[in-house]
């Protein structure tokens, strides 16, 4: 049993990697050739710098490059600061246990939906203005400002970062779970130092070590995100990303090239700027050890502006979702009203027409790709326990596809599905999300599962004399929370992608996601507002029934439902 339990476990890792790195590597290859020419689907079949020198000397090229390095590098460190200092201020305060449960809703909300709603709210017409119009502020028709899609890209900072901000705080917490916080507290305000700066100087060098990969995908999505810049980023210029996509998305050939050879740009800044953070980190590092080595003490208090924070991400989160409610409900709606003149549930009625392939098609990619991604990451963690490695290597390699633009490696996917008449099927698109599912799911999983007490199935094997046995009745339901957690983040994960839906179902197959994209780009607010709310919807009812089914399955056993 030990023999093919062996040989078994190690097709399972197999299995992933190929899964992952596959399209990664043929998508890479199939996108640098047709940036130096070389695209024989085309009749291209000569190696060229045209697409370079054309690229290189684009009227846009450089304000895009420098508006996606401004919009992802601001977005991803305020929300790494803001999730450092939120931790360091209200970790086992009265708020903790509040604010833990409300991560929840935050990491269920598509970016999409995020980005979409905020529109609604901060545009020229949005929700804020009509509250202060015109009795406060004179305007009787919407003003002309660019309170959206900004030329600074502040509206796309402030989108990313509502969506980061929860993320990192859920890494930030299964991290606090690996090193004695309450104790390194005890001891350094024993030592006469404040709780600020034991953090500081303690904690949070230990803690950044175990979140880098995390805020490198955090870095590379803000600088490369297509969809919500689409939504609520610059327009001119737009960011590098979206320029890329729009290069792709032409049907003059040419503009394919370019594109390719625009990947590849994209491509070298997320690398070059992965290798400034990992620098920034170091210096920071070594600066807070000089200052630690000096031993001075400080008086510092607790913050209440962390609580001040954490007010607003919740004010803009329910207001977002309180006006895409109030927007699927309105039939008139004129500029400056704060409410609706007249309201109706036509667009409700008449859901069905449009609604249904949508969300059929989301259900079952998003289920398939969580379950896929659930099954094939529990059996890698239980090789390596088995095994007992670490899975260093592992785990950069699983985080690779999120630390590459998507832009960069999706084309060339799409051209070698193509070539193999693969594109358009439902199993295109599947496999096509799995590859940005199973590194969350594995994120979200991995410590709760290396942190799993092994005595209880050691007990269980010496009793049942099968570790399979014991493996399914025994470990797996006493992980049921865990294991629970992760399917929702991966069927949130999959609900909210974007461009692999487009590449992989070659436009064919439609979801939640890509209708609401394309109906923020000028369709009707109200039926926006319902496919906004089913986008919603759906990751907060998983969410949901995994915070209930451990209450209501081990209702009678009090330490099984945490």
């Amino acid at each position: 049993m030990r023999r093919l339990y062996d040989r078994a476990g190690i097709v399972f890792p197999a299995i992933s990697l190929l899964l992952l790195l596959l399209p990664v590597v043929l998508g890479l290859l199939a996108t640098l050739l047709p940036a130096f020419g070389y695209f024989p689907l085309a009749g291209k079949t000569e190696l060229s710098l045209a697409a370079w020198q054309q690229l290189l000397t684009y009227p846009s090229l450089w304000r895009s490059l420098g508006l996606s390095l401004l919009t992802g590098w601001s977005a991803a460190l305020l929300s790494l600061v803001c999730a450092l200092w939120l931790l360091m201020h209200c970790y086992h305060s009265r708020y903790w246990s509040w604010l833990e449960k409300s991560l929840a809703p935050f990491l269920a909300i598509p970016h999409v939906a995020m980005a979409i709603a905020l529109l609604f709210l901060l545009a020229p017409s949005g929700w804020l203005m009509r509250w202060v119009s015109p009795w406060l502020s004179g305007f009787n028709y919407p003003p002309l400002w660019q309170t959206t899609q900004d030329p600074w890209g502040l509206s796309l900072i402030l989108a990313l970062w509502l969506k980061e901000l929860p993320f990192l705080l859920f890494v930030l917490l299964a991290a606090c779970s690996q090193l004695p916080i309450k104790r390194s507290l005890m001891v350094g305000q024993s030592l006469g130092y404040s709780r600020a700066q034991v953090w500081k100087q303690i904690l949070f060098p230990q803690l950044l070590r175990r979140i880098r990969l995390a805020f490198f995908c955090v870095l590379a999505f803000s600088l490369t995100v297509v969809d919500v810049a689409q939504i609520i980023g610059p327009s001119r210029p737009v960011t590098l990303g979206l320029l890329v996509w729009q290069w792709f998305s032409d049907s003059y050939l040419e503009h394919r090239l370019l594109g390719a050879a625009g990947a590849i740009l994209l491509l070298l800044s997320v690398g070059l700027s992965l290798a400034l953070a990992l620098w920034l980190e170091k210096i920071y590092l070594a600066a807070n050890l000089v200052c630690a080595m000096r031993g001075l003490r400080k008086v510092e208090g607790q913050s209440r502006w962390a609580m001040c924070l954490v007010a607003v991400v919740m004010l803009c989160l329910i207001l977002s979702l309180a006006l895409m409610l109030i927007w699927s409900f309105a039939w008139r709606w004129r500029f400056p009203e704060a409410l609706p003149s007249e309201w109706s549930l036509r667009y409700w009625q008449q859901a069905g027409s449009y609604l249904i392939e949508p969300l059929l098609n989301s259900l079952i990619i998003a289920v398939a790709s969580a379950a896929l991604s659930l099954v094939l990451v529990i059996a890698c963690l239980e090789y390596q326990v088995k095994r007992q490695i670490s899975g260093g290597w592992w785990s950069l390699v699983i985080y690779l596809p999120l630390l590459l633009p998507q832009v960069a490696f999706l084309f060339g996917m799409q051209v070698e599905l193509f070539r193999y008449r693969l594109d358009g099927l439902l199993i295109s698109v599947i496999w096509a999300h799995l590859i940005f599912v199973l590194p969350y799911v594995y994120l979200s999983l991995v410590d709760s599962y290396r942190g799993f007490d092994q005595r209880y199935m050691q007990a269980a094997i010496s009793l049942s004399h099968s570790y399979w046995r014991s493996l399914f009745k025994v470990k797996l339901p006493m992980l049921t929370r865990p294991l629970g957690f992760a399917f929702a983040i991966g069927f949130a994960v999959s609900i909210a992608q974007y461009l692999p839906t487009l590449f992989a179902g070659a436009g064919r197959l439609s979801t939640l996601t890509t209708e609401a994209v394309a109906l923020a780009s000028g369709g009707d607010r109200r039926i926006t507002a319902v496919m906004v709310i089913w986008q919603t919807l759906l990751p907060l009812l998983v969410y949901s029934m995994v915070i209930i089914w451990p209450k209501w399955r081990y209702r009678q056993r009090r330490e099984m439902q945490n």
